[in-house]
């Protein structure tokens, strides 16, 4: 039986990876130096699928410096993480080039081509200009990312 101590520290460390998820949505939100009101929203809309609070969200959504934060590597939570960060960009119905810069920053740190996440980016704002309403572009996003996923595993190592 796992001891106390050892539980507690498990859990400490997982708060503190899902408040670093939440700190790079927030890193990307104030990229425009416009940290939007529904950008702000779908930021507490991921905490609460994290499991975080109404008070840890407001203490890193009110923050006044970046604190330093780590990135996933587990594949399901950088492909996530890459899906939840193109759907915050959209999510004040337009996208800023310091958006796009630090979105490819921090896919190409997730270990994600910069020309395949540009050219979704592109697609999306086609989608936003287009007037498309936001469940067919979160859709389209998806369905991008499946296609990444489903290249890694065919690439040369697997055969």
């Amino acid at each position: 039986m796992p001891s106390k101590k050892n539980t507690f520290t498990k859990l400490k460390k997982t708060m503190e990876r899902k408040v670093e998820y939440i700190r790079v949505l927030i890193y990307l939100g104030r990229a425009d130096a416009e940290f939007h009101e529904k950008e702000k929203e779908y930021i507490r809309k991921v905490g609460f699928r994290l499991g975080l609070n109404d008070e840890d969200l407001d203490k890193e959504l009110s923050a006044t410096t970046a604190e330093a934060f780590a990135l996933p590597q587990e594949e399901v939570l950088r492909f996530t993480l890459l899906d939840d960060l193109i759907n915050l960009m959209i999510s004040d119905g337009k996208i800023t080039e310091e958006e796009i810069k630090i979105c490819e920053k921090i896919a190409n740190e997730l270990g994600f081509h910069t020309d395949a996440v540009g050219s979704i980016i592109n697609s999306v704002k086609k989608y936003l200009i287009a007037g498309s309403v936001e469940n067919e572009i979160h859709l389209f996003v998806k369905n991008e990312l499946f296609k990444l996923a489903a290249k890694n595993y065919y690439h040369e190592k697997y055969n």
